[in-house]
């Protein structure tokens, strides 16, 4: 019996902080298949990860220590901030001072760029698709003192140089993972006091190609359905076990493929539960009306849409499987069924202009109602293994040196990525309900624990987001958004001046 230290690194709480699960699934196949001894770190709330890490080391003494990696950077196309740095000062470094045995890394986000994340964290191991069987072999094989070579799902680096790179894993049949108890590894109290909810996968890959998307190199790119009566028999379980009824469907997309999803929302109904439901993923591609009374019947109460743009030429060029009428439609049905929405918008596509862009935002402006939130992100951050990699090296290979691990950001020809940033902020100062993937729009932690409290109170069922508008509409009235759009736009100017002083830029100013 190995003794594994599994580490959550994640501490980027925006929107809101994660809960692990992911790494709890991984944590339950090593206990529950392979008997292994598991204690469970999560840095998400630490003060002092040095210290932590440390403490946990010398009390536990670990065999192998496994490190989840979820974000690469915050996916901001506009200004993007490197979280890997993070990961690597304050979780890698300290676990190697501590530490001399095998540390593997996993996750979502090595699941990406495994082989250059070991390059840039200097370390040997790493794990590519579903971590839960890749784990239990590899402690099983450290602890016989077996080779590691062959194992599926590895990248293995040594002398400084890749020597292994073996297929993902990918679990056929996910009916036979045993369910995950957060409560046996994890202290929810600080995730509840902001209302982070419970997470659920009812299948994992996905068949669409968007041409910006790494969900296919992640998961695969077919779809493996879980049993609709295990998904629902998961959910009654964790909400008797931990108190917490806010659900996620953390799919790719949760309605694809149709007929799945309206089989997981009938057993779900028939249990007859008090939910709070969401999902990350409803593609305007797959709704009908049946799917929204499903939902509404099951307990949803908001659904984010990844729309992306509301121009069609876009939609077509980032390989959407839906269209602006699509879009329409499913906003009108959300509308009838009064679900709240989370739009995602992503303007900064190559064919991008400024007719595309004020069409997206005109569009969404009008589709979305005022307590309705709408996240912006400026620009297409390139990752690799995402179609768009493949055509941008074919165009250009020095477009990157590290193989897309940090960021790239595509420059659309005929518009320029700080004047669709532009037009996005003033449409930002009309709208309360339009926020930015920036530092100045992420939700403080103290907002969502007194949101979150003040629901609590009155019983009700709105996202906690909403509160965040009802701010945005106070400072509206107060005169404060008034003030910093002149500061804002006293900053571009100076920008624009300086740059056309020093470069020779030619800007055409929007009205």
């Amino acid at each position: 019996m190995a003794k594994v230290l599994l580490i959550n690194s994640n501490r980027f709480k925006h929107p809101w902080p994660v809960i692990p699960f992911g790494l709890c699934y991984v944590a339950a196949a090593l206990e529950n298949i392979g008997k292994h001894n598991v204690r469970f770190l999560d840095l998400c709330f630490s003060a002092n990860c040095e210290n932590d890490i440390k403490n946990t080391i010398r009390s536990f003494v670990p065999d192998i220590i496994g490190i989840s990696i979820r974000n690469i950077d915050d996916t901001g196309g506009y200004k993007v901030h490197f979280l890997l740095e993070d990961v690597k000062n304050d979780v890698i470094d300290n676990c190697k001072k501590e530490f001399a045995g095998p540390i593997v890394i996993g996750g979502p986000s090595v699941g990406i760029s495994g082989i250059e994340m070991l390059e840039y964290f200097d370390l040997e191991y790493a794990v590519r698709g579903d971590g839960e069987v890749v784990m239990n072999e590899f402690a099983n094989r450290v602890e016989s003192r077996q080779s590691l070579e062959g194992l599926q799902g590895l990248i293995i680096r040594h002398g400084q140089k890749i020597t292994q790179v073996n297929e993902p894993s990918r679990i056929q049949n996910l009916d036979l993972l045993p369910f995950p108890k957060p409560l046996h590894y994890l202290d929810l109290r600080q995730y509840r006091r902001t209302g982070s909810p419970l997470h659920i996968q009812t299948k994992r890959g996905c068949a669409l190609r968007c041409s910006y998307c790494t969900y296919n190199r992640i998961e695969g790119k077919q779809y493996r359905l879980r049993n609709p009566k295990l998904i629902a028999d998961e959910i009654e379980i964790l909400i008797n076990d931990t108190g917490i009824n806010h659900i996620e469907f953390t799919d790719s997309i949760f309605n694809f493929p149709l007929s799945h999803a309206k089989e997981v929302l009938k057993e779900i109904i028939s249990k007859k539960l008090d939910l709070r439901l969401h999902t990350m993923g409803l593609s305007p591609g797959a709704v009908d009306e049946e799917l929204i009374d499903l939902m509404k019947d099951a307990g949803f109460n908001e659904v984010d849409i990844g729309a992306e743009s509301a121009c069609d030429t876009i939609l077509e060029s980032l390989s959407k499987n839906f269209k602006r009428a699509d879009i329409v439609n499913t906003s009108n049905l959300l509308k009838k069924k009064k679900i709240p929405v989370t739009w995602f918008i992503m303007p900064g596509a190559i064919s991008e202009t400024r007719e595309t862009v004020l069409e997206t935002l005109n569009t969404i402006g009008s589709l979305a109602s005022k307590w309705d939130l709408v996240f912006i992100s400026t620009g297409i951050r390139v990752y690799s293994g995402a179609p768009i990699s493949e055509e941008l090296m074919k165009s250009d290979i020095n477009c990157t040196t590290d193989n897309f691990l940090r960021p790239v950001k595509i420059e659309p020809a005929q518009i320029s990525l700080q004047d669709i940033h532009a037009i996005a902020k003033s449409f930002s100062y009309r709208f309360p309900n339009f926020y930015f993937y920036e530092k100045e729009h992420i939700i403080p932690g103290g907002i969502l624990i007194i949101g979150n409290f003040l629901l609590k109170m009155f019983h009700s069922r709105q996202p906690v987001w909403r509160l965040l508008i009802l701010l945005r509409k106070i400072e509206r009235v107060l005169g404060i958004v008034l003030v910093k759009r002149v500061i804002y736009e006293l900053k571009t100017r100076s920008f624009k001046k300086k740059n056309i002083e020093n470069k020779g830029f030619s800007l055409i100013r929007g009205k």
